[in-house]
């Protein structure tokens, strides 16, 4: 039997010389075989929780920092079906000033939003969607906080910025003085100072 080559990565623990190289290939391509059944190519890996929790975190507290012309028992979040970071938002919560926030997915292209939705948390903003959002939400008062929209333009009012264990946000303020929505200036200020260049 030839020997295996050196740069093999498995050994034998009683020779100690280089096993299944020749065998790679063929295990790969059978590992490779395997991962349609088990993730399909249409869905992506599911983001670490603790991102999820920090997302939860920023967006209820931008929540207890907004003020609606007319405000219920409730503050009704409508989340877009198509967000990554939306696992811990769909199990509601408690602001701190007291008022519980009741979820409810949507379909930003498909469902009305208004006069159901206070708060909606959107995730990326292609142009389709932020068509949808002008069209549907432009001088309502439903704040929009957007998952992934870099530019922040017409259509989101607070942009997160997620990191892997940081997340920050920007601000529109036209959008959001449309709006009718009133957010503490001391929160409009952070999201100035985060989103400005470095």
């Amino acid at each position: 039997m030839a020997p295996v080559p050196a740069s093999a990565t498995l050994i034998s623990p009683a020779g100690r010389r280089p096993l299944l190289r020749r065998w790679a290939p063929t295990l790969l391509g059978a590992t490779l075989a395997l991962l349609p059944a088990v993730l399909p190519p249409a869905v992506t890996a599911q983001p670490a929780p603790q991102r999820t929790e920090l997302v939860a975190r920023v967006v209820f507290s931008l929540l207890g920092y907004a003020r609606w012309p007319v405000e219920g028992d409730t503050v009704r979040l409508c989340v877009d079906n198509a967000s990554r970071y939306s696992a811990r938002l769909m199990e509601g919560g408690t602001l701190a000033t007291g008022r519980p926030v009741q979820p409810r997915q949507v379909d930003v292209l498909a469902d009305a939003l208004q006069p159901g939705c206070d708060a909606l948390y959107v995730g990326v903003m292609n142009e389709a969607r932020r068509k949808r959002l002008s069209t549907a939400l432009t001088g309502r008062p439903v704040l929009v906080i957007a998952e992934e929209d870099f530019e922040c333009e017409a259509g989101s009012m607070f942009c997160l910025n997620i990191r892997e264990n940081q997340v920050s946000f920007r601000v529109n303020l036209d959008t959001l003085a449309r709006s009718g929505v009133h957010v503490h200036p001391g929160v409009l200020q952070l999201g100035r100072r985060k989103g400005s260049p470095s």
